[in-house]
């Protein structure tokens, strides 16, 4: 009986127990996946530094952080050492001290015992570093007098031009500062434009932001300049002040959507003039965005333990780990968009093509236009079927981009058939149509596909011959005529090779009317874009 009962304790813990590691263990297999994937991002960064291409560095680095956020790893070394790289690459190659310092207090406020990664160590960086180390309270060279590290939570990493956490120490929160954002109190000092934001935006809420500038710059007004869902260009908010002495602008509730919220800040003088910017066009300040019960989520995870490791040089298993966040409602069309492609207004095109089709009509035209006797009692042997488009057409093409997915434009075809001399009184020797189209594109990216719907008039001709043997002159060839209406469908290949040049494959497929002949044309374009 006793023995019974031990055994049933036995086999209830060990389930218990399984409950609780199967899901622990599918939890870290997937943190270890999101940390790998960040070191492979950090590595391909360094390769880019290593070869001074800076502005590929940064934005690796900043996709970087926003899959770090995503992912939950906020208080991950892996983050730490992502924000190393990111300040190294601001001060060495673009010259931006500010931004440097500010990525080396939220490498420093993740992990305290962080040191720069080996290759980036200029004399320069390791200055910065070790300022920015003396500001986090950990610069001393006496290792006995450095203070042991903070047992206290630390709040997760914030995104680029957010509030050094130097500022946060200064900063005493005021009392109406609260969940709702209310106004906290000025910083007791100001070093240029400071603009202090939160680490998520709350999906389909309006977002408050604000700014503080320094009283010695010539600034008459600061602008808000975001980036909407979707769109390429910033839309620019004149920010007020408030009762506290703040510049605050307020963002729509329908720009806070997708996965991140990118914006950046411009001080201007009285002509009108950037004299002071947080963030910029090409380096915007990033929030992520996530649902309003994750609001919180970040700041209450618990750290783990945190080694001095560089994830880069030896990859561990250890690390703390944030719980996911609940992404806000994502547009499942506009997943994996690459928003550099698609955004022309106007292009101008030339295609060369050729054509084969099937030759109704009203049978040959050159022999029923001839004087010539034995040539016109050739039109009673005409028999219906497959024919070339002859040497081949020019497509020149003139559109307008209405949207990254949809086109409109106006093509035309210029056929040349050739016909020997000796025929030319009566032989066609091309066909002339413009056809308007209306054209769809598959989601933004470099290589696209797309479909068309086109109409319009003219004519488009296939050649042929008479059997061998009903005409002495070999050299004869005729044509048959399909239009003067048109119509058909098309589909193709996109690829912008550049900003201002693409390339275009094409098969159009066309009906003439009333004189009924089809035609599937193949085109190769080259489009000069302008934006």
């Amino acid at each position: 009986m006793i023995r019974s009962h031990t055994i049933a304790l036995l086999s209830v813990s060990l389930a218990c127990a399984g409950a609780v590691v199967l899901p622990a263990a599918r939890a870290f297999a997937e943190d270890q996946a999101a940390v790998d994937k960040l070191v492979q991002m950090n590595k391909k960064a360094l390769e880019d530094y290593d070869t001074l291409e800076w502005d590929s560095a940064k934005r690796r680095l900043l996709d970087a952080l926003v899959a770090g956020k995503k992912a939950g790893l906020d208080n991950h070394p892996v983050m730490a050492r992502t924000y190393v790289h990111l300040a190294a690459v601001y001060m060495t190659g673009f010259k931006d001290r500010n931004k440097a310092m500010q990525s080396f207090a939220r490498a420093l406020e993740i992990d305290p015992t962080i040191q720069l990664s080996k290759g980036i160590e200029t004399a320069e960086v390791s200055a910065a570093f070790a300022e920015a180390q003396r500001k986090a309270g950990g610069g001393a060279s006496d290792d006995s007098a450095q203070p042991a590290p903070s047992k206290k939570r630390r709040r997760g990493p914030v995104m680029e031009g957010d509030t050094p956490p130097s500022e946060h120490a200064r900063r005493k929160p005021s009392s109406d500062e609260d969940d709702d954002g209310g106004e906290p109190d000025l910083p007791a000092h100001i070093g240029a434009l400071d603009c202090p934001t939160p680490d998520e935006a709350i999906i389909d809420k309006p977002l408050i932001l604000r700014c503080a500038v320094a009283p010695k710059l010539p600034v008459t007004s600061v602008y808000l300049l975001y980036r909407a869902p979707g769109k390429e260009d910033y839309t620019e908010v004149a920010m007020t002040k408030t009762p506290k002495g703040w510049l605050q602008a307020k963002v729509p509730k329908k720009a806070v959507d997708g996965k991140s919220f990118q914006f950046y800040f411009e001080g201007r003088n009285a002509d009108g003039k950037p004299v002071v910017a947080n963030g910029g066009a090409d380096s915007p300040n990033i929030i992520l965005v996530v649902e309003e019960e994750s609001k919180h989520e970040v700041s209450k995870a618990k750290s783990g333990n945190e080694e001095d490791e560089n994830p880069l040089e030896d990859q561990s298993e250890g690390g703390s780990r944030s719980p996911r966040l609940h992404l806000g409602h994502i547009d499942k069309a506009r997943e994996g968009l690459d928003t550099r492609f698609g955004k022309r207004k106007w292009w101008i095109g030339i295609g060369l093509g050729t054509g084969y089709g099937y030759a109704k009509g009203n049978g040959f035209e050159a022999v029923n236009k001839s004087p010539d006797p034995a040539f016109h009692a050739l039109k009673d042997e005409f028999v219906p079927g497959l024919a070339w488009a002859g040497l081949g057409h020019l497509a020149p093409e003139f559109g307008y981009q209405l949207n990254p997915d949809m086109a409109v434009s106006i093509e035309g075809r210029l056929q040349y058939t050739g016909q020997p001399a000796k025929y030319s009184d009566y032989a066609a020797k091309g066909a002339i149509a413009v056809l308007a189209k209306l054209l769809f594109y598959t989601k933004q990216s470099q290589l696209r596909f797309f479909g068309s719907v086109m109409a319009g008039g003219g004519e488009f001709r296939l050649v042929v011959y008479p059997a061998a043997g009903q005409t002495k002159d070999s050299d004869f060839k005729d044509t048959v005529m399909g239009g003067y209406g048109l119509a058909g469908l098309g589909g193709g290949v996109y690829y912008e090779v550049s900003k201002p040049v693409s390339l275009v494959a094409e098969i159009n497929a066309l009906a003439g009317l009333p004189t009924f002949s089809a035609v599937v044309d193949l085109n190769v374009a080259l489009q000069i874009n302008i934006y």
